[in-house]
């Protein structure tokens, strides 16, 4: 055997070593970059949901006693109250409507997992379903496609009658 075909061949062998190691650092390393994104992303999902959670929480909190009290209202009651209390309490429940629609829309989004969002939607429509108050309000609302400004594809996306 010649000098120059053992060199070539010992060539051929040092390339390939090199190219079977650095496709081993590769795949490894890609391995390790595709780890560190999901677990970035995950993180980035988890702190964006705690986010809208502590925020609709907290925007409920400050409506809820008030709300309780609208949705034990007799429609009478309703009707017969002074115009600057009326105006109050239906800006109160329109904040709710809109805390409802908003919620819907980010699970939707995928931002609120079905545990909490299925907590939310038996408590908004607990209070929707034991009020006749709120309900024609609803109604009111969605009339000539008005529920498309909650982002809603129907009146009922959101609001489950008992």
């Amino acid at each position: 055997m010649s000098i120059e075909l053992i060199i070539g061949l010992a060539s051929i062998a040092v390339s390939s070593l090199i190219g079977v190691f650095g496709g081993i650092l590769t795949y490894r390393f890609n391995n390790n970059s595709k780890t560190h994104f999901a677990q970035t992303e995950k993180i980035e999902s988890d702190r964006m949901m705690k986010e809208l959670f502590k925020e609709f929480n907290g925007r409920y909190d400050k409506i809820n006693n008030k709300l309780d009290k609208i949705s034990k209202m007799s429609v009478k009651k309703w009707e017969g109250q002074k115009e600057e209390k009326k105006v109050i309490r239906y800006g109160i429940v329109m904040d709710f409507f809109n805390i409802c629609a908003e919620e819907h829309f980010w699970h939707k989004e995928g931002r609120i997992n079905g545990n909490i969002w299925g907590s939310w939607e038996k408590g908004m429509n607990d209070i929707y379903n034991r009020s006749e108050v709120i309900q024609r309000l609803w109604d009111e609302e969605c009339e000539n496609g008005g529920y498309k400004s909650y982002y809603l594809s129907n009146k009922n996306e959101i609001f489950k009658k008992l």
